[in-house]
């Protein structure tokens, strides 16, 4: 609330206005204040005491209900967690609704950034929380959109919870959400701009810069008052982004007493107006803060630490020249180990992607099949349509798809064709458009049937539609004068407008070629192979459908066919790793026997969570000789090491036994010895003490200052 809100609140406060309702189970104490939607009161929970919040919603009118569901609706899910405001009780039904939270007295962190600035020390702690309760938030697929101070309240113990999740977004949706200027990230002031976890990533830094600085990052830049005083919001939004993309990246924060480098590089890249230069989530930025405060602990250890390394290094040269073959032996096996985890860590992050664009092409292919317009096209007969010319409307519709879908993928990513086929089987249209392929009969194919194979008959009617997102056994596909390349299509069924039990209208699809970059990066040689472990056209099973040898089959060449029966072993015996820890035989390549290997299944999840299989398994693959070719070099290391270590040994005893004779002979003139003896703080003999290193001159029996002895009694 600004200062003259507060005030008006205090002022209705006094003059004992009465709350909307009465809510059953809390009494009412204090008015706080009014907005946009309504008034807050604070009340007491009859039963347990505790203060709570009400927020009665008085002006329906004006009221986004949508809006206020999804924000119930987040804090839903955000229920029991510390780092966000706890929604307590709902009341849709009553009249005004309401909805109880929990109580944080002590406001705002926009209340607490009034009186001025806060230590560094402070605002890191800050900085840490806001960012765990944006991790969890994330977590639970949420994003916040709207962070700022004023989004920020403060418990007990001044610690921030999350607040207003008006805007917030889940992770999948795609309608933009506008924040506050100043915090919102560039990017994010554009009204068709899709959802992002950096946009919060970028408000997290903004609010750490106020809380170090003062003012938000650009509120003092040239030309920010003239974004404010724009009419219009599209073109406020414009000169906003245009703002931050002109100016220099904010820097007062590297004023501070008391900033470190460390921490005010992170808030840099927070702050970053590409989006690409920023952390991906707050859970980076939680990683890269711990690790600063990791790093800053342990500066002062540095230098022990090192000595400690060394001498530990030290040993181990020692301990390595006596175990010789038992170090290579260990080696060997620990590079073997580590490129099999590499490659399984590769193929598990290459399966993932692929189900990730899988399931994505299966919920666009389902969310364009509720089209009306496609519904109406698939439930009209093909001789309605030829008489209506609707042939390239349906191919425009396709192309407008594809065109809208593709550029969301890599190249290599990207649909070949989009495809509409009525319930008969009939193909109506493609993308690219193909009229010599329209009004084809294309019921046979297994995206349309989806029984696993291709069927032999070429005519109606066909077997049945799919009920189901499908993905088609492998084929090939025609790429000019060859087959060049292996194709999947994924399919979905069109369901009229009409109830669940009606039969599709037929099917929406496109097919994917199974090409492009397999190498994976390093030094030695690999790669990603792509195994399809279904059934193809001939029936058998593991065919290698992606593989960078089947990059370079000439043009005029059959297109082979290889199969990877370890593959297909390793599928059905439902073991959860590759056994490629000794050798597996390439099918493709010409060096047999020679691969360390490792394999992950292709899983989508479906929308009750339950994982599915495709049929993919994603191979990653590396050559033998080249993972063990540092372990050679290490046998002729240690080799050479052992005599040096040898060398460093006998020495080292040399030296030691000099210090020793050093220690014991304090009488020696020699300059070497008394400069060791200086040097380690031990008495010589030519500084007047006696060899028993007392430090003090003996004193002749009879003689010196001591008292006399007392005379003997008579």
């Amino acid at each position: 609330m600004a200062a003259a809100d507060r005030e008006q609140a205090r002022s209705l406060s006094l003059r004992g206005v009465r709350p909307p309702l009465r809510v059953p189970g809390y009494e009412q104490e204090a008015f706080v204040g009014h907005g946009a939607y309504g008034e807050v009161w604070v009340a007491v929970d009859s039963n347990s005491g505790r203060k709570v919040a009400i927020k009665f919603y008085t002006r329906r009118g004006g009221t986004d209900w949508a809006a206020l569901a999804r924000e119930v609706e987040k804090l839903r899910y955000l229920f029991n967690d510390r780092y966000v405001v706890q929604l307590l009780k709902v009341g849709w039904e009553a009249d005004p609704p309401y909805y109880v939270m929990e109580y944080l007295e002590h406001g705002s962190l926009e209340d607490l950034l009034r009186h001025g600035p806060l230590p560094v020390a402070d605002a890191v702690a800050l900085f840490r929380d806001i960012a765990v309760g944006l991790v969890h938030a994330h977590n639970k697929g949420i994003l916040h959109c709207d962070l700022k101070p004023a989004n920020v309240l403060l418990d007990h113990d001044r610690r921030p919870h999350l607040a207003d999740f008006g805007q917030s977004r889940l992770t999948h949706e795609m309608s933009p959400a506008l924040g506050t200027l100043f915090y919102m990230a560039p990017e994010q002031a554009d009204l068709k701009a899709a959802p992002d976890a950096r946009w919060d990533v970028y408000a997290l830094g903004a609010v750490v810069y106020r809380v170090l600085t003062g003012d938000p990052p650009h509120r003092a830049d040239p030309g920010a008052a003239a974004v404010l005083a724009m009419g219009k919001l599209e073109d406020q939004l414009a000169a906003y982004r245009e703002l931050i993309a002109r100016a220099p990246p904010p820097s007062a924060h590297r004023s501070v007493v008391g900033m470190d480098p460390g921490l005010a590089t992170i808030l840099d890249r927070c702050l970053a107006a590409s989006p690409r230069d920023r952390y991906p989530n707050p859970q980076a930025v939680l990683s890269a803060l711990d690790g600063w405060q990791q790093r800053r602990v342990r500066r002062p250890l540095l230098a022990l630490t090192a000595a400690v390394f060394a001498a530990l290094l030290v040993v181990s040269a020692v301990i390595g020249t006596v175990l010789f073959r038992d170090a290579v032996a260990t080696a060997r096996e620990q590079v073997t180990d580590r490129a099999v985890e590499g490659n399984r860590f590769a193929a598990r992050e290459v399966a993932g992607r692929l189900a990730v664009q899988f399931q994505y092409r299966w919920q666009i292919l389902e969310h364009e099949a509720r089209d009306p317009q496609l519904r109406a096209w698939l439930a009209t007969p093909v001789e309605e349509l030829k008489a209506a010319g609707a042939g390239g409307a349906i191919d425009a519709w396709l192309a407008d798809r594809k065109a809208r879908y593709d550029p969301q993928f890599d190249a290599a990513g990207r649909s070949a064709i989009w495809f509409a086929d009525n319930r008969a089987g009939l193909q109506l249209g493609t993308a690219p458009p193909s009229p010599d392929h329209r009004w084809q009969y294309r019921g046979y194919r297994d995206y349309f049937h989806g029984l696993g194979r291709e069927l032999d008959i070429a005519v109606g009617p066909p077997p049945g539609v799919i009920t189901r997102p499908h993905r088609s056994v492998v084929y090939r596909r025609k790429a000019g004068d060859a087959d060049r390349f292996w194709t999947v299509a994924f399919s979905v069924p069109v369901w009229p407008a009409g109830g669940s039990h009606a039969e599709p209208v037929g099917v929406l699809g496109l097919t994917l070629d199974l090409s492009g970059q397999s190498r994976t990066e390093g030094d030695r040689e690999g790669f990603a192979v792509l195994i399809d472990t279904r059934p193809d056209a001939t029936g058998r099973r593991g065919l290698v459908v992606r593989h960078p040898h089947l990059d370079g089959v000439p043009a005029e060449a059959e297109f082979p066919r290889h199969y990877a029966d370890e593959v297909v072993a390793w599928a059905d015996s439902g073991a959860a790793r590759f056994p490629g820890e000794e050798a597996y035989t390439d099918p493709v390549g010409d060096d047999p026997g020679g691969w360390l290997a490792a394999a992950e299944r292709v899983v989508v999840r479906g929308e009750d969570g339950a994982a599915a299989d495709t049929g993919l398994v994603v191979l990653v693959q590396a050559k033998r000789g080249e993972v063990l070719e540092p372990v050679r070099e290490l046998r002729a290391r240690l080799g050479r090491g052992v005599a040096a270590a040898a060398g460093f040994v006998v020495l080292l005893v040399a030296v030691l036994w000099a210090g020793l004779l050093a220690v014991v002979d304090a009488r020696s003139r020699s300059p070497v010895v008394r400069l060791f003896r200086r040097w380690t703080g031990l008495p010589t003999a030519d500084s007047g003490t006696s060899a028993t290193g007392t430090g003090a001159t003996p004193v002749p029996p009879g003689t010196g200052s001591h008292e006399p002895l007392p005379r003997p009694l008579p």
